[in-house]
């Protein structure tokens, strides 16, 4: 078969000057590019402005793309550019040799084999929840359970990456999580504009991130002050750090590996990745078992057998016990995954899928269509393809499961994610009946650099005791 060119591809038409710009909204960008990967294939292009964008929904060929980064394709340029005007250009935006200057620490602070070492605080931050999430069942009140789930998220990072209990979900003080929020969603905004506008004048929404970024650097720096202290105080740490933030301080004094820059970097891309998609993945593994009645009343069975009289976890080796939850928690990464779609583009001329793309082409990477593609009955809610107990299903290949990227620069906090996510959601399931506010709108996903339940509003019934042993 002879290679294509991009002018050989489908696409929508659009209108001239401004392409399909009309058609494309920042917040459900996936959701039209999926629709068009429907109608027009598994690879086709459309135009924003003057920018054309190849977009990819075959599983094989996406794989091959993130599998060859970050020598051949690197994130849109984009991203780098919005990250460094904020001053928080980490490990998530860097590329080439700075990539891999940064992501040693990373890795080695998010390995698996810490994992034990940090269940404390992520049990001690469960319990927190549980607390919180039981007054509000007795007020018998419908709230927007999201915010609860952030605060545990940032109380959890923050804790483990830069040894600081900042304890938001007792205190309140969700001040940080809304200055995180602002920032992934305006740079989701910028990320799509036809113009960078905001170098030359500033709206309303650009004055109030600008204040939201002083905001999130002043908690930085006080982080880091803090960690300088800890370890001018206990010489030792910098042979041993304890935690992510003391790696990269300790490695600065010890020989200058790293820069402030480098360092208020990689301290914002650990809050923002670690507070966000874990969060997110939470909220909508609780709207799946909200609208699955049968589906929450098997966790909340499973969880109490494994749990016992304990309202949560307390040991590390009990979280393994959940193996129906974390089938839960993967059908729901798998169905509405936090990263649905990716921006890549080529660093020189390639062919890709049969198609030639030169340098800087931008590339959209339909991570959640295309592994639908690969899945059996891919429309159906079942937990159970993931235990091998399936007798009609095999289990997905890990092709089709993309929520944390592939290749190189797959996620490190992986397993971390896994670890938080089916503790507290055991938690809930084992404590907890969840069911959907009736009184509020339908959820809807909503991107803002990451995908989240729009609208989540739920009400909490307490099980008993005698109905969590019958369970």
């Amino acid at each position: 078969m002879a290679t294509r060119s991009i002018s050989d591809l489908p696409g929508p038409k659009g209108l001239p000057a401004i392409g399909s710009a009309l058609q494309v909204r920042p917040q459900t960008m996936h959701q039209t590019a999926e629709k068009w990967c429907e109608e027009y294939g598994p690879m086709y292009r459309f135009r924003v402005g003057p920018r054309q964008i190849v977009v990819i929904g075959d599983a094989d060929v996406l794989n091959g793309v993130l599998r060859d980064r970050p020598d051949g394709f690197r994130r849109w340029s984009e991203i780098l550019e919005i990250s460094e005007e904020m001053g928080f250009a980490g490990v998530f935006a860097v590329e080439g040799d700075d990539w891999r200057h940064q992501r040693r620490l990373a890795v080695t602070a998010l390995n698996s084999n810490h994992l034990q070492r940090y269940f404390e605080v992520v049990s001690t931050c469960t319990e927190r929840l549980h607390r919180r999430l039981q007054k509000a069942a007795r007020d018998g009140r419908a709230f927007e359970i999201g915010e609860a789930l952030s605060s545990f998220t940032v109380d959890v990072t923050s804790a483990l990456a830069f040894g600081h209990d900042l304890n938001t979900l007792e205190r309140g003080d969700g001040e940080l999580q809304g200055h995180l929020h602002r920032v992934f969603h305006a740079t989701n905004r910028r990320l799509f504009s036809p113009v960078p506008y905001w170098r030359w004048f500033k709206l309303p929404a650009d004055r109030a991130l600008d204040r939201s970024v002083a905001e999130i650097h002043k908690a930085v720096m006080t982080f880091m002050s803090e960690t300088r202290k800890r370890i001018a105080a206990n010489p030792e740490l910098r042979e041993s750090p304890q935690n992510f933030l003391e790696g990269m301080i300790a490695a600065q004094e010890n020989d200058g590996t790293y820069s402030d820059k480098e360092i208020v970097g990689n301290v914002f891309t650990l809050l923002l990745a670690g507070e966000d998609t874990t969060s997110h993945s939470m909220a909508w593994t609780i709207w799946s078992m909200a609208c699955r009645p049968e589906i929450q009343a098997r966790w909340a069975e499973e969880a109490s057998e494994v749990l016992g009289k304990q309202p949560f976890p307390t040991e590390y080796d009990t979280v393994a016990g959940f193996r129906y939850g974390e089938g839960v928690l993967r059908e729901s990464m798998r169905l509405t995954p936090v990263v649905p779609i990716t921006g890549v583009e080529p660093l020189a001329d390639t062919e890709v899928g049969g198609v030639r793309i030169p340098a800087g082409t931008r590339l959209f990477l339909l991570h959640r269509l295309a592994g639908m593609r690969e899945v059996e009955r891919a429309d159906e809610f079942r937990p159970e393809r993931w235990l091998e107990d399936d007798d009609e299903l095999a289990v997905p290949d890990q092709k089709s499961f993309l929520t944390f990227g592939a290749g190189p620069r797959f996620c490190p906090g992986r397993n971390l994610a896994f670890l938080e996510a089916k503790t507290a959601l055991a938690m809930i399931a084992r404590n907890f009946e969840i069911e959907l506010d009736p009184s509020a709108a339908p959820v809807t996903e909503l991107l803002g650099f990451t995908m989240s339940p729009k609208g989540l509003r739920v009400r909490l019934r307490e099980r008993t005791p005698a109905l969590a042993a019958a369970h």
